[in-house]
């Protein structure tokens, strides 16, 4: 090769012993390398393939034994005898074999595994011969030649690399037959270092020569360091654990290439006649990559080799690339250990509770607003630590910046015992555990909180524990936990209860979830006191005031002990504050004492010492009146000052008060109510015609009071072993499922029937089909979108219901409740809500809008939508995707009533007076629509054209306000309202299903299904507090004809006096609030039938006659909250100026709608060919589908053969090459 550069004489001997006489052999250990790698590999591919043939051959013998029988030709013998006898031969033969075979790879599994003491130290041993074997290729390389012809007998270090090397030898057998992949395992790194490293110093034992060779991959074992020092329990900690395999890597990879550049510089190039080596000892070629891998590059050493060269070249693509994304992660590593990594020390005078769980800054935004709220007083002397594996990402850095000085930022795991000592959990006031709202495995978010709960109480059990579930069937396996106990303060939050039970009422009172998210949320709006006397507000401000009520829990002082509960609630509503519920102490009839919500108790109630009032109030120093209140010190609470209410404090009898007993305060209520009479209450604000407090409620009317008989009236069998829902017999789902053809039957029936007489629209009777199996006319309803596919996960359907189907309802009161959704997704959780009553499913997408008109969409009561698809979408806009197009898609459905149907928004006239008392019409309103979204921005496009609202706060956004949307974020308000308040979640559960009983608790947590009542004491639960949603004409009767404003104190207080409710909340129309906005613009278009809810209005605000009142009330039928006619009170009063034109442009609009319904028919007749056309289309598919299958099977055994052809040519061609190679060394040597 004239291109080859050439080196001094005195170094090119020390690639080669001069002993040697200038005859190289290390192509022949190169070779037994290659061989033993390729040839074992293709031996192993032969033995797999032989193997494979034999048990298809197996198989195809059997089933053509089995096709033999079925042809009768054995019709004699029986099978099963012939089968028997068969196995028999071979079991006894076998038997004997695969267990001794077995239990030697179970003995070799435990070995190499390293689980096993035998295991740990045969693993160590390998390590330290491997290490051993690397000494003495370091020593090899300074004393000797890269070829040496040095004998095997007085050689030390061949002697002893070929000890290292045999055992090596066993250790890769052993590994070999424990594999179960072998063609894998032959390929495996540490595989080809044995290839490498072990056929060499046999072949050198053969030859009496020594090769150095490729013994340099030895020091690929550096990689088993972690695994040592794990197995011996040096190192635990995960960021220690990736540190030390890091660093091992490092140093592997980097003492490998310096051996190959060693080899490469000293041996020289093969084509060169090995004359361009250098002499280049090991350590100068270890110093030589670490400056290469710097890319410093000093120019003192480099390659003189072609080989060499080359070999740069590919480590410069690789090894850079390598060592390149291994710094970043050293310097997190190392980086995250002084900030995110220390340890909290404790602040003398503050307490501290730990968060974890499911921890990104979306969670903690809304999480921390509500938690470290400023009215909370309780938060000034409160750090909250976060511990999360994560470390924080540079929006929860931005986060955490925000709230400095409270919020601590810890990365570890409550899972470790050391991260929870750096956090002092051991002297926390509690843990609060975060579930993952759009986790896509409900299930798995739940069982990994659930460990976490294990791995607190284990640590400590003292602790207090709040932690948030997605499922209630998964609060049993938290009951079971030690340590684990209601009474100190442990609390399960279950995300599934609590929102669809929400949902679920507001179906029956509208807007109710938007009520109670708001009372149990924190939020600050300050009103001025000049401002609370006027009737002048924006209606945004009015109900941001209502939006900023809170809940607090104050104990009752003496004042209140012996009053019933609405004396103390009338007392309360003086002060400025609403009582909602008490907490007291009960006995059950085992004689154990525990403490009880009750909501708006009877009135046989009687506050009791101890009693804990739940206070809803604009800020704590309000609360505080509740609890500083004397009646020797304010004897008259109806005359009052704002002054004397913002400056009443701790007084010295509320000292003396400290002092009292349980005994001394029962006695007080034995005398009766005479000794409180220093407490005067006026009547200023009321109605003087009535009492005080009446002993019954006054029932409205007639009807009413025909309804007033006992709840326990009903039929027994109509209620479950709880007393608490309505029951029937399970039913199969097939019996709920709607029949598609009746329902398109109705309604094209409907249609015709349709006519137009005298300008009016009018229904004729409607058609009766004889053949219906389920009702084809659905009126006053509640429909469920829910947007699922067979992947989708469950989300507990029956907390939706609950609330729909509780007994405190008559029977005729209950809605229909129609699913529409995927008929095998809900299969799923049928059995849990096929025991309640009128419940029908829809099989078809919620987002064909045909199919919600197939169901009377225009004619329901409300339509939920919710989603579980698209959770796992990266992109937050797009998460909510399928909600909102349907809610967009219902939008858009033509409304019309079964008499009227309304034209106003066509017309463009929709601003009328809604106080005339002249003709008028009933308009259907549009359909009301609930939301359900996982992101709170996206609340922008549920209602088109806000776009002022783009910026606010979710809770201040028209669709939340008025009821129409709900996020999964406001939940979390309850959290830290469970958290600051003891038992706020239990009232909450309270309202929606009743109360905490232990009977329900056990068959929810079980997942097991309601059975029927058998004794009448049961029933005794129905009569119960509810919250309902009245017309205030039914409990003002005569408010047209009141000379003076009635004012919402005036509304409370005749409430309390003459039906004992209490008055929350009044829901107004919006077109009413922005028609008293002192900043109205005329040309803006009113709110039409949206009504907002305003919590707790101010004392003097005016009532209007179109509003609804929501009242909490003890479950009588004198009012009902579920009124058939609910859709009767939002109606329009059209003046007779407007009949008439209204009447011709409703004749103008009559034939575009009898159009619009031919093409619909048509719509719908060509919709049905198309089903049938793509249903032929899907069986010419699976026909093609099974043909191309047996074409496969037909030239699968082709392609073998061909293979097996192929593999023999090859094994006869590698030889006849290794034949030849042994025979040319022979005639060297």
């Amino acid at each position: 090769m004239g291109n080859c550069p050439t080196t001094p004489s005195e170094f090119a001997p020390k690639s080669l012993d001069p002993s040697c006489n200038g005859q190289r052999m290390w192509t022949t250990f190169l070779f037994s390398s290659l061989f033993t790698l390729f040839g074992g590999w293709i031996l192993i591919l032969i033995y797999d393939v032989t193997k494979a043939l034999l048990i298809k051959q197996r198989r195809l013998k059997l089933v053509k034994t089995l096709k033999n029988f079925s042809h009768g030709d054995y019709c004699t013998r029986r099978p099963s005898s012939l089968w028997t006898s068969n196995s028999r031969l071979n079991h006894d033969a076998s038997e004997d074999y695969f267990s001794w075979l077995q239990a030697i790879k179970e003995w070799e599994n435990n070995l190499i595994s390293g689980q096993t003491k035998m295991g740990k130290t045969l693993v160590g041993i390998i390590f330290i011969c491997s290490v051993a074997s690397l000494i003495l290729y370091f020593v090899d390389t300074k004393n000797a030649f890269i070829e040496s012809c040095t004998e095997f007998n007085k050689s030390f270090t061949m002697q002893a690399d070929l000890a290292l090397n045999i055992l090596f030898l066993i250790y890769f057998f052993l590994r070999f037959t424990a594999s179960q992949h072998k063609r894998r395992f032959w390929f495996s790194v540490y595989s080809i270092v044995d290839m490498f490293t072990i056929p060499p110093s046999f072949v050198a034992l053969y030859l009496n020569r020594n090769w150095i060779g490729f013994r340099f991959l030895r020091a690929i074992r550096i990689m088993n360091i972690p695994d040592i020092l794990q197995y011996m329990g040096l190192i635990e900690r995960p960021r220690t654990i990736r540190i030390v395999q890091l660093a091992s890597q490092f140093i592997a990879v980097w003492f490998a290439a310096a051996g190959a550049v060693h080899l490469a510089e000293n041996s020289g190039d093969f084509f060169c006649n090995f004359e361009n080596g250098q002499e280049l000892d090991v350590f100068n070629a270890i110093y030589f990559m670490i400056v290469t891998m710097t890319t410093v590059g000093y120019g003192d050493v480099f390659c003189k080799t072609y080989i060499g060269k080359f070999f740069m070249l590919l480590f410069l693509i690789g090894g850079l690339a390598f060592f390149a994304t291994m710094i970043p992660e050293f310097s997190n590593l190392f980086g995250s250990n002084g900030q995110y990594s220390g340890r909290y020390c404790i602040v003398k005078g503050k307490r501290h509770v730990i968060i974890c769980g499911h921890i990104t800054p979306h969670s903690m935004t809304t999480f921390l607003r509500d938690f470290l709220h400023k009215d909370r007083d309780q938060a000034e002397e409160l750090d909250v630590i976060i511990i999360n594996r994560k470390v924080p990402d540079i929006e929860m850095e931005a986060l955490l910046k925000r709230y400095y000085a409270k919020v601590k930022y810890f990365v570890g795991t409550v899972m470790n015992v050391a991260d929870l000592h750096r956090v002092q959990v051991d002297k926390a006031t509690a843990c609060l555990i975060i579930a993952d709202k759009e986790c896509p495995d409900p299930d798995g978010d739940d069982s990994a909180n659930i460990m976490r709960v294990i791995s607190i109480k284990n640590f400590n059990q003292r602790i207090r524990i709040l932690l948030q579930l997605l499922h209630y069937k998964n609060k049993m396996n938290v009951a079971s936990i030690p340590g684990w106990s209601a009474k100190d303060g442990d609390e399960i939050i279950c995300i599934a209860e609590l929102k669809l039970g929400l949902i679920g009422m507001s179906c029956a009172v509208p807007g109710f979830s938007t009520m109670m998210t708001n009372i149990f949320r924190m939020s600050a709006y300050k009103t001025r006191s000049a401002q609370e006397l006027t009737q002048t507000w924006l209606w945004r401000e009015l109900y941001h005031r209502g939006a900023a009520m809170e809940m607090y829990l104050e104990e009752l002082p003496r004042a209140f002990h012996g009053k019933s509960f609405t004396e103390a609630a009338l007392i309360c509503f003086k002060l400025r504050v609403m009582m909602l519920a008490v907490e007291m102490k009960h006995t059950d009839e085992n004689g154990n004492t525990r403490m009880i919500v009750d909501v708006a108790p009877k009135a046989d109630c009687t506050i009791i010492y101890g009693t804990r009032a739940f206070i809803v109030c604009s800020s704590s120093d309000d609360s505080k009146r509740v609890k500083y209140y004397c009646s020797v010190c304010y004897p008259d609470v109806d005359r009052l000052t704002e002054i004397q209410l913002k400056r009443m404090k701790k007084c010295r009898h509320f000292m003396q008060e400290i002092v009292v007993n349980d005994i001394a305060a029962e006695s007080q209520v034995s005398f009766g109510k005479e000794k409180h009479t220093s407490t005067i209450i006026r009547l200023a604000e009321g109605d003087t015609r009535y009492p005080l407090l009446l002993s019954e409620p006054e029932p409205t009317d007639s009807v009413s009071l025909a309804q007033s008989e006992p709840l326990i009236e009903e039929s027994l069998s109509q209620f479950d072993a709880t007393g608490m829902f309505y029951f029937v017999p399970p039913r199969p789902i097939e019996e709920a499922v709607l029949n598609l053809d009746s329902l398109r039957e109705r309604r094209l029936a409907f249609r015709r029937q349709n006519t137009i007489k005298n300008g009016n629209f009018q229904l004729n009777e409607k058609p009766k089909f004889i053949g219906a199996k389920h009702p084809v006319h659905f009126q006053d309803h509640v429909i469920v979108c829910l947007h699922a596919d067979t992947s989708s996960p469950t989300i507990g359907l029956r907390n939706f219901v609950m609330p729909l189907r509780a007994s405190s309802f008559h029977r005729h009161e209950l809605p229909t409740i129609i699913f529409v959704t995927d008929l095998d997704y809900i299969k799923n959780e049928w059995d849990m809500i096929s025991t309640f009553p009128d419940i029908y499913i829809l099989n078809g997408s919620p987002s064909n809008p045909y199919n919600l008109q197939l169901i009377c969409i225009q004619d329901s009561r409300q339509c939920v939508i919710m989603s579980t698809l698209d959770r796992e979408n990266q992109d937050t806009y797009l998460v909510d995707k399928s909600s909102v197009l349907c809610t967009l898609n219902i939008r858009q459905i033509e409304m019309k009533s079964a008499g009227f149907a309304s034209v106003m928004n066509l017309t463009g006239q929709n601003t009328f007076d809604i106080n005339t008392n002249q003709t008028m019409f009933l308009l259907q309103n549009k359909i009301r629509t609930i939301t359900t979204l996982t992101i709170d921005s996206n609340v922008q496009y549920v209602e088109q054209g806000d776009t002022d609202e783009v910026e606010l706060e979710f809770f201040l956004t028209t669709p939340f306000a008025s009821g129409a949307a709900f996020a999964d974020s406001v939940l979390d308000c309850i959290l830290s309202c469970a958290y600051y308040n003891d038992n706020a979640v239990n009232l909450l559960r309270n309202i929606l299903t009743g109360g905490v009983d232990i009977q329900l608790e056990e068959i929810l947590a079980e997942g097991g299904g309601f059975t029927q009542c058998e004794t009448f004491d049961i029933l005794k639960k129905r009569n119960r507090a509810r919250v309902a949603l009245l017309e205030i004409r039914e409990l003002i009767p005569d408010i047209d004809i009141r000379t003076k404003p009635v004012t919402f104190s005036v509304l409370f207080c005749e409430t309390i006096q003459r039906f004992q409710m209490i008055v929350m909340g009044i829901y107004r129309l919006l077109d009413v609030l922005v028609r008293n906005d002192p900043s109205n613009n005329p040309n803006k278009i009113p709110g039409g039938h949206k009504r907002i809810v305003i919590c707790y209005p101010p004392h003097g605000y005016h009532m209007d006659p179109s509003d609804m009142i929501y009242v909490m009330q003890q479950a009588r039928p004198t009012i009902g909250m579920m009124n058939p006619n609910f859709h009767s009170t939002d109606v329009y009063y059209i003046p007779n100026d407007q009949f008439h034109q209204m009447q011709s442009e409703v004749n103008d609009v009559t034939d575009i709608m009898r159009q619009n319904i031919q093409l619909g028919i048509e719509r719908g007749a060509n919709l049905d060919d198309l089903e049938i056309k793509a249903e032929d289309l899907n069986n010419y598919s699976q026909q093609f589908a099974y043909g191309a299958h047996e074409v496969h099977n037909k030239y699968w055994w082709k392609n073998v053969k061909m293979w097996i052809l192929i593999i023999i040519i090859v094994v006869i061609i590698l030889t006849l090459i290794i034949v030849l190679s042994v025979l040319a060394a022979k005639n060297k040597i």
